[in-house]
């Protein structure tokens, strides 16, 4: 009973730790990178119906630094965010079309795109954040060229420690589309 009584506190004290280094090392400057795959909803006069060719997959990736007050489990995260990855041809063809251009894109197996953003993930769950964005094209000419946007997120993101799942709602807007754009996407971010 007596080495019980000696051994408890310490065991105990020593399960204590290893919850203060998580909260010690959950701070401070955070960087993140995923898969995530995404959806193109398309804009309001567009089809609604479900397609396959909608799905594209793209690289998300966040840097930033995570503020905690009082040794809280939610801080806020302010930072940059970014996505590269490629859309479908259908797809291409309909943000093309949107933007005001009369082209006709070659099909392509591989349409590049990017966005960067700054913004913030308000208590570690709440994203808000808006740049800039470029969907890269080439049409049946073999010409190369671009249609730029702007960005804008709205998303939630759920911390499980090392890995993150981020759920988002892209809006393409301005610059070069004349309508706008909604993209949802889903993706895991694994925390360096």
């Amino acid at each position: 009973m007596l080495i019980a009584v000696i051994f408890l506190p310490v065991f105990l004290m020593s399960q204590d730790k290893p919850e203060e280094e998580k909260k010690v090392r959950d701070h401070g400057l955070i960087f993140l990178i995923g898969p995530a795959i995404n959806y193109h909803y398309g804009s309001k006069n567009a089809t609604k119906a479900y397609s396959d060719s909608k799905f594209s997959w793209q690289m998300d990736g966040q840097l930033g630094i995570l503020s905690r007050r009082q040794n809280r489990a939610l801080g806020n995260f302010l930072g940059v965010f970014g996505s590269f990855g490629s859309i479908s041809s259908d797809v291409l063809q309909e943000v093309a079309d949107k933007s005001g251009r009369g082209i006709i894109l070659k099909t392509k197996q591989f349409n590049q795109f990017f966005s960067a953003e700054a913004g913030m993930i308000i208590f570690n769950f709440i994203r808000l954040s808006g740049g800039i964005g470029r969907q890269y094209y080439e049409d049946i000419t073999n010409l190369s060229s671009s249609i730029n946007y702007f960005s804008l997120t709205g998303g939630l993101n759920f911390n499980f420690g090392a890995v993150n799942l981020g759920v988002n709602a892209n809006i393409l807007t301005g610059d070069e589309l004349i309508q706008n754009q909604l993209r949802f996407s889903a993706g895991l971010l694994v925390k360096f």
